[in-house]
């Protein structure tokens, strides 16, 4: 069981404590925050995160690269499978927009994010 969180900050239900999450959604938080984080700025944990900030606008085999450095981000989490992965750069090739397909124990879970 994990804390929910958005935008870098707890979640918070109506009587203002923590909402918790589990199962599915605990999965996938922990995901999205491996693949948000830049590899290695993790103090406690230097192999947390991905090197999806390294790829640019002039890449060549975007979504190759892109496939692969989302794997090997979420390598370790064995209850998770990357079915795909697309890409697009947006304001001026300045922000990555990374669209991934997962299946969860089963359930599959379409998310966007931008780095």
């Amino acid at each position: 069981m994990d804390t929910a969180i958005s935008n870098g900050d707890f979640l918070l239900d109506s009587r203002n404590r923590p909402i918790k999450i589990s199962g599915v959604q605990e999965f996938l938080q922990r995901a999205l925050i491996r693949l948000s984080v830049k590899k290695g700025n993790f103090t406690y944990d230097k192999n947390l995160g991905s090197r999806l900030y390294t790829l640019n606008s002039q890449e060549n085999n975007m979504q190759r690269k892109a496939l692969s450095l989302v794997c090997e981000a979420l390598n370790d989490m064995t209850e998770i499978v990357v079915r795909s992965v697309s890409t697009e750069f947006i304001d001026n090739g300045e922000k990555l927009k990374l669209g991934v397909t997962l299946s969860i124990n089963g359930n599959e879970e379409d998310v966007v994010i931008t780095i």
